[in-house]
């Protein structure tokens, strides 16, 4: 009888257990003792695009909200310095090679020519050199009507300066 007894204990505690513990136990979540089920969030870590610094000695950019251009200073191999001439589209997020002038381009022409030479032109972008020996670098018209313009000392430049002339 004592036997019986201590099965009856014994299958007491067992059914209190499950009763009582296992509610509390969720293995599926890895919880014990009743904490919350649902994973917590993730963890979101910022980050920041590293954007390098844009070289001025070596690239020149104007753009307005429908019209880019961008121009870069360029040695080849061989040393022979050159602007290459790239056009933005999509504000900015996709860009296109229009055409180089380099310093053997302008070496065909007198230092300081009699009227204003156009050198080359692509894409509403247009490249002349002027009558002071300067190159100028005009862009448009833009969706306002307006021509943005980028004068250069010579290829390679150490100055440069621009404007924007209004539709009227």
């Amino acid at each position: 009888m004592k036997h019986n007894r201590q099965i009856g204990i014994a299958l007491f505690v067992i059914t209190a257990i499950l009763v009582f513990a296992l509610p509390m136990v969720n293995v599926a979540a890895g919880c014990f003792g009743g904490c919350d089920p649902t994973p917590p969030p993730p963890i979101i870590i910022p980050v920041t695009p590293v954007v390098p610094p844009v070289n001025m000695d070596k690239v020149v950019s104007f753009n307005d909200s429908d019209l880019g251009v961008v121009l870069y200073k360029v040695q080849d191999d061989a040393s022979n310095l050159k602007m290459d001439v790239y056009g933005l589209k999509n504000h900015g997020t996709e860009s296109s090679f229009l055409f180089s002038i380099s310093q053997d381009d302008l070496a065909a022409y007198p230092k300081h020519p009699a009227d204003n030479i156009l050198l080359a032109e692509m894409d509403n972008v247009s490249v002349y050199l002027l009558t002071t020996g300067e190159i100028q670098v005009n862009a448009g018209p833009d969706s306002e009507g307006k021509m943005h313009v980028k004068i250069l000392d010579g290829i390679p430049w150490t100055k440069v300066y621009g404007y924007t002339v209004d539709a009227q």
